[in-house]
């Protein structure tokens, strides 16, 4: 019987040192890199989009790029090439995120790898299953999550070379096994290696973890603030994908106001004054300014002072052709 609980805090240290991204790929055909994923998007709290593995469909090439339009930037692939291709990652680079990839060439390894990434310290805890049992698996992932623990995924009969390098790196006091897909030798010989153990659904004493302190309930306001926006965010940006490779800015990232504006500059030969668009578009000062400072943000006009009024320049080439 255990007669003592070992706290998890989260460690300033901790923190500090852990790897931050915005959203997370798996693919779409296989739920165990998923599954695997899940206790680190929730310590995140950022979402797991599963793709398909070979190529972005238009869809989701679309509400990608909208993701670039509210700030996110970097993404997370979890999986070798294998898993989810270099021509996904490519699509991707493309479209401007910063990319980090990790995977190894067989599931176990991944889930080392991501233990290990995302808990540069270590943990005092470590939760472990099958790779093959996925119901286990997703019971220990639901696990992981609640108690902010790193996930291993070992072999049913034997501990898996992966899951012994992670134990390794990972130097916790306690191994928490999930499920009837590990066999009781696992069991043995981890204790042999000298670690403490808890197998969930066999032993009957509450688990010997305690969980996380919970947080401010302002610390994720602003992941909540981006993450309505991205799904407030139309998906008008279906057939931009070839016109976007042909280094030309496709009208669908444009709202109705902004072409008009845009294919103002263009007839202007790409310059004019910002007192001038009132009369060239229609609009009044106030939306002008307003449509302005959007375009600005897109990064796709400059302003520059001359005097006491505003030179607009359009510093990229914009399809106007839907």
């Amino acid at each position: 019987m255990f007669m003592y609980l070992i706290a998890i805090p989260i460690y300033a240290q901790q923190e500090e040192n852990r790897p931050k991204y915005d959203l997370i790929i798996v693919r779409d055909d296989d739920l165990i890199d998923y599954i695997t994923v899940l206790p680190y998007a929730n310590l995140l709290k950022v979402p797991v989009l599963p793709v398909n593995p070979q190529k972005l469909d238009e869809k989701t090439w679309a509400q990608l790029y909208s993701y670039i339009q509210i700030g996110w930037k970097k993404i997370l692939i979890v999986g070798n090439s294998n898993a989810v291709s270099k021509e996904v990652e490519d699509e991707l680079l493309k479209m401007g995120y910063s990319v980090t990839r990790i995977g190894g060439d067989v599931r176990t390894e991944t889930a080392e790898k991501l233990a290990v990434h995302f808990y540069p310290q270590g943990s005092k805890t470590v939760v472990l299953a099958s790779a093959l049992d996925y119901g286990s698996a997703l019971a220990a992932s639901r696990f992981a999550m609640e108690y902010d623990l790193p996930l291993l995924l070992t072999l049913e009969n034997d501990l898996s070379e992966h899951a012994v390098a992670g134990l390794k790196h990972l130097q916790p006091e306690l191994v928490v096994l999930v499920g009837t897909g590990l066999n009781e030798t696992i069991e043995a010989k981890l204790r042999s290696m000298g670690y403490e153990t808890y197998w969930l659904g066999k032993n009957v004493e509450k688990p010997p973890v305690s969980p996380p302190e919970e947080p401010s309930p302002y610390r994720y306001s602003l992941i909540g603030a981006i993450v309505s926006l991205a799904i407030a965010v139309p998906i008008t940006l279906y057939w931009a994908k070839k016109k976007w490779y042909s280094n030309k800015i496709p009208v669908e990232v444009l709202t109705e106001k902004e072409r008009i504006v845009v294919k103002a500059l263009i007839e202007q030969g790409g310059k004019v004054k910002q007192e001038d668009l009132p009369e060239l578009t229609g609009y009044s000062r106030p939306t002008v300014s307003r449509i302005i400072q959007e375009l600005e943000k897109k990064q796709l006009i400059e302003r520059e002072k001359v005097g006491k009024t505003f030179i607009v320049k359009l510093v990229k080439e914009i399809d106007l052709k839907e």
